[in-house]
């Protein structure tokens, strides 16, 4: 199921989230096209329906794109995950307001009590991704960097399903040449 994170219509990417878990099916993959932004709100909305989705449906998610952000929290999601060999996530800096640094069971609370006056939504609803991605990631330390596929597999986020296709592909074709 191809999942256009261009898209800005949020209810256009609802129904394609929804459409793929009728009939509970047992896989389902995603092929997240980009580029890999989507509004803050638009992101919590989709993480909430994946991580939330019917129990026994097994998720694969794979990035085509570079990913910011909410997408981010998107194709974590997945039970496997895979991306473009060259693409990227990042994950903006954590914004400046009171309550930054905030701990509650020994991790950071990104989402601690704030007014109105001192962000504006988007900035809380980022704070909210940033509190969902503390279960994966060290927000606080990879906040303003890029983590390219190698940084991924250190932090034990993808699953080497497609390098040991390609490898094993490259085997193949090496065999033929060698026998042949």
């Amino acid at each position: 199921m191809i999942l256009n994170l261009c898209e800005k219509n949020p209810e256009l990417l609802l129904q394609k989230v929804l459409e793929a878990f009728q009939g509970n099916p047992r896989e389902v993959t995603f092929e997240l096209l980009g580029p890999g932004q989507l509004l803050h709100d638009t992101a919590l909305m989709l993480f909430d329906e994946l991580i939330h989705r019917p129990s026994g449906i097994h998720l694969r998610m794979h990035s085509r794109t570079s990913l910011f952000d909410g997408a981010i929290l998107i194709w974590l999601c997945g039970d496997t995950r895979t991306i473009r060999r060259d693409a990227w996530i990042q994950l903006s800096h954590i914004p400046e307001t009171p309550g930054t640094g905030c701990e509650v069971d020994g991790r950071p609370n990104y989402t601690s009590s704030i007014t109105v006056a001192d962000e504006s939504p988007s900035e809380t609803d980022l704070r909210a991704i940033m509190d969902h991605l503390e279960d994966w990631l060290p927000v606080a330390e990879i906040a303003g960097h890029r983590l390219f596929a190698q940084d991924l597999r250190d932090l034990g986020l993808l699953d080497g399903e497609l390098e040991l296709q390609t490898l094993a592909g490259l085997f193949n074709r090496r065999a033929h040449v060698i026998s042949g």
